[in-house]
């Protein structure tokens, strides 16, 4: 067995430009963050506010 524990690099080459994991902008902070898709906006310290919030 091969000790490569590296992760074998994801295809997204099916997905549109647009929705591949890029660095982007936060919309609520303006923070750059990586984001894994178009529907991942919001940094990490953001949505961990809003779900806390949430659940109050």
């Amino acid at each position: 067995m091969s000790n490569n524990t590296k992760k074998p690099e994801a295809d997204y080459s099916f997905k549109h430009e647009e929705d591949r994991p890029a660095k982007r902008n936060c919309l609520n902070c303006g923070t750059k963050f990586k984001s894994e898709g178009w529907g991942n906006r919001l940094c990490p310290t953001c949505r961990s506010r809003s779900s806390a919030s949430m659940a109050a």
